[in-house]
């Protein structure tokens, strides 16, 4: 199977057991904190859907792919086939079956902006004054755990289901990992939306078919 077709049906899969019927907040037009709106999340392929800067950079437009889910391939095996230890004991080599790999980071983004108080959206309509931030508290972990709950039940089902409907995705199970968004091993604060991943690798089978140029050497 192509990687395309394996990342389509990952994404596919994604989509379904993960975004559908699950509504988050999302970030109005230039971060207004003013507006709170909700949306569906959805998932995304390689990278997020971005736009050129002023500065002439590339760079993704938040309330276009926040809530949401993004899948980035990572290096992988092209063919890597363990021995079985009962085999090896015994000189006899059996190669796994499925000698392929597709290796993922699963980025989840959450967008939190915090708790208002009262008086918050009287100070918003308010001529000259603009909204006052200090009666929003940043609700640190209504964001972490709206965000971990997400990657909970991703995880689970992985674990549970195990394979991926109409591709040859299989999970490996003891690869799978989890973390927020860290570097240096500190955690990254990018409030109000917060990120986490879910690393794993999946098993895949290596068609094997006949090679001409052995064919053309043995002959």
């Amino acid at each position: 199977m192509r990687t395309t077709e394996r990342l389509k049906g990952l994404k596919a899969w994604l989509i379904k057991e993960a975004c559908q019927g699950r509504v988050l907040k999302k970030p109005g037009p230039k971060m207004d904190y003013s507006q709170i709106l909700r949306t569906e999340p959805t998932c995304f392929l390689g990278w997020a859907p971005s736009r050129l800067s002023e500065n002439g950079q590339f760079q993704a437009e938040a309330e276009a792919v926040c809530p949401g889910i993004l899948v980035m391939p990572n290096q992988a095996y092209a063919k890597y086939t363990e021995e079985k230890r009962f085999g090896r004991y015994s000189n006899i080599h059996r190669p796994q079956e499925m000698g392929q790999h597709l290796s993922v980071s699963i980025l989840f983004s959450v967008y939190e902006p915090g708790t208002r108080l009262p008086g918050f959206i009287e100070s918003v309509g308010e001529k000259g004054r603009g909204m006052d931030l200090s009666l929003m508290l940043e609700g640190t972990e209504q964001g972490l755990f709206t965000l971990l709950n997400w990657m909970d039940d991703v995880k689970e089902k992985l674990l549970g289901q195990k394979m991926i409907p109409r591709t040859d995705l299989a999970v490996e199970e003891d690869s799978i990992t989890y973390s927020l968004y860290s570097d240096q091993n500190y955690v990254v604060d990018r409030r109000p939306i917060y990120y986490g991943f879910i690393n794993v690798t999946f098993l895949c089978y290596a068609t094997e078919g006949a090679n001409n140029d052995y064919e053309k050497l043995l002959s």
